[in-house]
């Protein structure tokens, strides 16, 4: 009894040490890089610590979700052969020792109880929305605040991953606790939500939250009753058409030419100043932007109404006269003096800011398909990519695609990715040549890493895993979906944001089997409150 009862007692500081972390972890994962080293590394240690080898290697031996982990860290020790940058690969691995430790000591450890689960849950909710607050308060008091700097600790494209499984969290709930303050609460939180990832610019997040709920669909429908299978898919159906239609409407609204882009195009201002059209084809809210230009009265009248030089730089990094211009092109005025009339005070404010369309100046769906119209029209005009996010991503495909093609078996190698994109994007004259961007998708990068072999090594054992599990928990699933499509446009491993994200996933979820057989029968056993 003397030995056995410091044991018992080491057991359960350490247990209450590892849900302790994995709340911090949950906490600083989306809050600050240093604690969530901090916290990894520490968990690591509390697990070494812990000793109980032989349940460890128990749980190793027969977790296969674990050897898909180890194959992955394996594919990028073995595919260090022949690497050119061996600074880099070694630094790449390094970056993604978290991708094997949390791994490692989650599946070792027994699974936390659903009272652990649910505090690590309202750790992990409560730090995304107290962050979305900030963020919200930053945009509000924080004057010329681009959308990618309103998220202080994290990239806005990480964080609207969390804000996808937040969401999803905040369904669970709902449907796990049914209460109508639950409801009401956490529909309020959503919408929230929503609202902030359309500040963001979320793109990836409004694609991975229609693909969850039809995979839901698709996967569970048939435990829920029939008038939840019914509500739900009439929300997905509504959701998808309600978002086809609006794109419709807006790009009739955005490409359909307005009376001002009417051949015969006057030759001269009302001032007797001749008229520059420039026949590029370039469309913005209907109207031709290099039609009707008057450049002198343009910058006589800007003097009058500015004390901003318009030639100075705006905060987004170009001049205020391609602004201006812009910005009456989009009003469907002249770009001359009596143009200019038309330019309120918050018109002029904006423009000073960079802002370039007044519909910019809005929050909300219109606002978000202007933007990609606009990069679109770029692209087909100028073949232009800079500073136009879903356009720099096709044109890094493109390049990732090639070099792949070249090396489809092998790949390049652990560390020598980055430098053969850079290479050819120099080679191809590509106006991304001198930025530090390379592939922005995970599976081009496996694939140009490591080639089909590897890649499919991968693949192989990551299947393999999950199969073996039969039907999937529904919060599993909801989440591996996040994984998945934002491989499609993130480098998601890339970062220690983006790889929390994906392992840490695993600590919130429930899992079957992996409890030793003494804790399931601790927890089975009741504990008496006293002693007979």
């Amino acid at each position: 009894m003397t030995t056995k009862k410091p044991t018992a007692i080491r057991k359960t500081i350490h247990r209450q040490l590892y849900i302790l972390l994995l709340c911090l972890l949950a906490i600083g994962m989306t809050t600050s890089v240093f604690a969530t080293n901090l916290f990894w590394v520490l968990l690591v240690a509390n697990w070494v610590a812990e000793w109980n080898w032989k349940e460890k290697f128990s749980d190793f031996m027969h977790n296969h979700l674990l050897h898909a982990f180890l194959v992955l860290a394996a594919v990028h020790i073995v595919w260090l052969i022949g690497t050119e940058n061996m600074s880099y690969g070694l630094f790449d691995m390094q970056k993604k020792l978290p991708l094997l430790a949390i791994p490692l000591v989650v599946l070792t450890t027994p699974a936390p109880t659903l009272r652990d689960r649910r505090m690590i849950g309202i750790s992990y909710v409560g730090t995304v929305l107290v962050v979305s607050i900030i963020g919200m308060v930053r945009y509000l008091t924080l004057p010329d605040l681009p959308y990618r700097d309103i998220v202080p600790y994290i990239s806005h494209i990480r964080f609207g991953l969390n804000v996808c499984f937040t969401m999803v969290l905040l369904v669970y709930a709902c449907i796990k606790y049914r209460r109508p303050w639950i409801y009401c609460l956490n529909i309020l939180l959503m919408l929230w939500l929503c609202l902030f990832l359309m500040m963001l610019h979320a793109y990836t997040a409004f694609i991975i939250l229609p693909v969850i709920a039809v995979a839901m669909l698709l996967f569970y429908g048939k435990k829920l009753t029939a008038a939840a299978r019914w509500v739900l898919s009439l929300a997905v159906a509504a959701v998808v058409i309600g978002t086809g239609i609006l794109g419709l409407c807006y790009r009739h609204d955005y490409f359909h030419l307005q009376s001002l882009s009417a051949e015969p195009l006057k030759e001269c201002t009302v001032n007797g100043n001749p008229y520059v059209h420039c026949h590029d084809g370039l469309i913005e809210n209907g109207n031709y932007v290099h039609y009707y230009v008057c450049e002198k009265e343009m910058r006589q009248e800007w003097q009058k109404r500015s004390d901003m030089c318009i030639d100075s730089l705006t905060p987004v990094g170009y001049t205020v006269y391609p602004a201006l211009l812009r910005y009456l092109g989009a009003m469907g005025v002249t770009k001359d003096s009596l143009g200019m009339t038309q330019l309120k005070a918050k018109d002029i404010q904006a423009i000073e800011k960079g802002i370039a369309n007044p519909v910019y100046l809005q929050h909300g769906p219109r606002k978000m398909f202007y933007v990609l119209f606009y990069e679109y029209e770029n692209y087909r005009c100028f073949r232009s990519v800079s500073n136009f996010s879903l356009l720099q991503r096709i044109e890094l495909w493109q390049n990732a695609w090639h070099l792949f093609l070249e090396h489809p078996l092998w790949g390049v190698g652990t560390g020598d990715v980055v430098d053969v994109c850079h290479q050819r994007l120099k080679e191809t004259d590509s106006p991304l040549k001198n930025t530090d961007l390379h592939t922005h998708n995970q599976y081009l990068n496996f694939l140009l890493a490591f080639g089909i072999v590897g890649f499919g090594v991968i693949c192989f054992f990551f299947v393999r895993a999950l199969s073996r599990k039969g039907r999937l928990p529904a919060l599993f699933t909801a989440f591996l979906c996040i994984v998945l499509v934002s491989f499609v446009s993130e480098d998601t491993l890339e970062t220690l944001a983006g790889i929390m994200f994906c392992v840490m996933g695993f600590c919130l979820l429930p899992r079957r089997n992996t409890a030793s057989k003494a804790q399931m029968v601790e927890e089975k056993t009741p504990t008496p409150t006293t002693q007979q």
